[in-house]
């Protein structure tokens, strides 16, 4: 690369999804010595050959085969890379065009720490544990998958291996405002560690498929480009083509190759400003890395839609205020978890960016699998209902809902009083309980909203069937709601699209540290307990899954993967049991549990979501 400032990434344009057909290398013809870098141009003569249809062959499949090598097999350089790769800038990133709208890369080579990082995780799964034995296995299983796609023709450490450099980008150029597919714009960058060889096995996988193909000069590189067989174009009037310049291949339309090559290696995505934010938004050594400009994908599109735009409802005046400008994810693999980051900037209009740790783990059962919370919930759906009530075209329907909750106090009583706010499963041998959990910030609000509840519930209950009782537990009142017929009277509105099940019954309570609403009692008696007794925040295996995220956090999300598993395996019929125990349960066996918290800032908010594995 030249004067690239290793701190930064590059993109290519992006427009569109580009079919496989497309997106097929062009080929050189044999024997021609591979393009000069656009850094350094050597004048090369035009060269146009037709490869030699083979009668019976598929083109199709060989495209595929040549798109899915580039993509899937970069996997085994990986495990072949993970003992020896070295940091380093992605090769692929100095390439892609500044007016990419889309940009995802794939880190094959390991770079920094991951390569070590990677081996930990990988210990979890079948045929892993032995780390110096890992490239060997992965390379012979993708021999196996290349040579049946293939039908025997092609094998990755043969032909793959010795040219790939570990390095796979896709990017998606700006969307076409003339709406036609030949417009679209897509390209893949692919790091080469010898040239020659890429072209050289380029050039087989388009001969093989029966494509025309003809070189031509730009900018000192080589490009050669692709068409099919007379009758049967590449695809959609797109010209494919391909070349390598610096370190890389580029394959995707001749427009956008040619944009590649115009960076130089120095002037494409990487020196848009908006692009840095979000590259510097997630810092460290990445397994891989995606960036969306939800802006220009927004702009391109009211564009395309033009005239037709005058006819269509328009859109609420409030989406404007929630809309983000780009997105960021990055992959990557630490203490023995893969952890996935994204980043976007934060959006004033739900309010200032608050974080705290969370009190509802402490509240729920051991037995929770799986938790969903945010916190001050209720100052959120305040600002979001203000939202819509300053769009003049919602004001008459806030309104509308505002005076039909005045029976109960108004929208505020239902939601100011509301902190964190859970969504909770649970799973206790084989009964499954939930409900939704809430810390209120005054405890006489929901008393008094949910005894007007009761109230309207006894008053239509003698119609509909429904009887209110209630019971003691843990020093509370547990109210119970006996849904009575209201289950067969559901199945029979709808001819029997929905099944409730028989004698369902919700229950609620209302305590100065909880208010729970749950499915049948045994939850809302688990959430009680839990007050005193063992709790979600005291089971060793979350709270070690907590040490890994921020304590102070906007909203938090937990599933335990090994008990869900459990479960689902108690539901297989025994004669399917067999088939999954030896073929699906030992890679199961390796994923323990999930834990994800977001963290809005004051410019940028940041998520972080935790997989980790079994035995870390």
């Amino acid at each position: 690369m030249t004067d690239q400032d290793p701190t930064q990434r590059y993109e290519p344009p992006v427009s569109g999804e580009i079919p496989v057909a497309d997106l097929a290398p062009a080929v050189e013809a044999p024997g021609l010595p591979p393009p000069a870098p656009a850094t350094d141009p050597v004048p090369t003569a035009p060269v146009s050959t037709t490869p030699a249809v083979r009668p019976g062959r598929s083109r199709v499949r060989w495209l595929a085969a040549a798109v899915i090598t580039l993509l899937v097999v970069g996997t085994a350089a990986g495990a072949t890379l993970m003992l020896t790769a070295d940091a380093g800038d992605p090769a692929v990133l100095a390439w892609a065009p500044a007016n990419s709208i889309l940009y995802a890369e794939a880190r094959l080579d390991l770079p920094g720490d991951q390569k070590t990082e990677l081996a930990r995780v990988m210990t979890a799964f079948p045929g892993f544990d032995d780390q110096a034995a890992f490239p060997v296995k992965l390379n012979e299983a993708l021999d196996v998958l290349l040579g049946k796609a293939s039908e025997g023709k092609m094998s990755y450490q043969a032909d793959i291996e010795p040219w790939f450099g570990g390095q796979v980008g896709v990017s998606i150029g700006a969307i076409p405002t003339s709406g036609e597919a030949s417009d679209a714009r897509g390209l893949v960058l692919v790091s080469v560690k010898d040239a020659a060889k890429a072209g050289a096995w380029a050039s087989k996988v388009l001969a093989d498929a029966g494509v025309t193909t003809a070189t031509e000069m730009y900018a000192g590189v080589t490009i050669t480009t692709i068409t099919g067989p007379p009758g049967r174009e590449v695809g959609s009037g797109k010209e494919a083509a391909w070349a390598t310049f610096g370190p890389v291949l580029g394959l995707g339309d001749l427009a956008s190759v040619k944009a590649a090559i115009d960076t130089k290696g120095s002037a494409g995505l990487p020196t848009v400003a908006q692009f840095r934010t979000a590259q510097a938004a997630l810092p460290g050594d990445q397994l891989a890395f995606a960036y969306v400009d939800a802006a220009a994908i927004l702009e391109s599109s009211e564009s395309l839609t033009g005239a037709a735009a005058e006819a269509m409802p328009s859109m609420p005046a409030f989406m404007g205020q929630l809309q983000v400008p780009w997105g960021a994810a990055a992959v990557r693999a630490e203490g023995g978890a893969f952890v996935v980051d994204t980043a976007i900037p934060h959006m004033t209009a739900l309010g200032a960016a608050k974080n705290s740790e969370s009190r509802l783990p402490a509240l729920l059962p051991p037995t929770t699998v799986a938790l969903v919370e945010g916190h001050d919930v209720g100052e959120t759906l305040q600002k979001a209902k203000e939202l819509f009530a300053g769009d003049p075209a919602m004001a008459e329907g806030i309104k509308q809902v505002e005076d039909a909750l005045a029976l109960v106090g108004g929208y505020g009583a239902i939601v100011d009083w509301m902190g964190e706010v859970g969504l909770a499963i649970t799973v206790d041998g084989d009964s499954i309980g939930g409900g939704l959990v809430v810390t209120p910030l005054d405890a006489a609000a929901p008393d008094r909203l949910f005894t007007q509840l009761r109230g309207f519930i006894a008053l239509a209950g003698g119609f509909a069937g429904l009887t209110v009782t209630e019971e003691s537990h843990a020093g509370a009142t547990i109210v119970v709601i006996d849904l009575g017929d209201l289950g067969d009277l559901a199945g029979e509105a709808t001819d029997g699209a929905i099944e409730a099940p028989a004698n369902l019954k919700i229950a609620y309570t209302v305590t100065d540290d909880v208010v729970v609403l749950g499915y049948g009692t045994d939850f809302v008696k688990a959430v009680l307990d839990a007050r005193t007794g063992d709790s979600l925040a005291r089971s060793e295996r979350f709270a070690a899954a907590l040490k890994l995220v921020d304590k102070a956090h906007g909203s938090l999300i937990w599933l335990d993967v090994a008990a869900m598993r459990g479960l689902v395996e108690s539901q297989i019929p025994a004669d399917e049991k067999g088939a999954y125990q030896t073929e699906i349960k030992p890679y199961l066996d390796a994923f323990d549990s999930v834990i994800g918290v977001n963290i809005p800032g004051e410019t940028i908010d940041r998520s972080t979501l935790i997989l980790r594995v079994s035995g870390d």
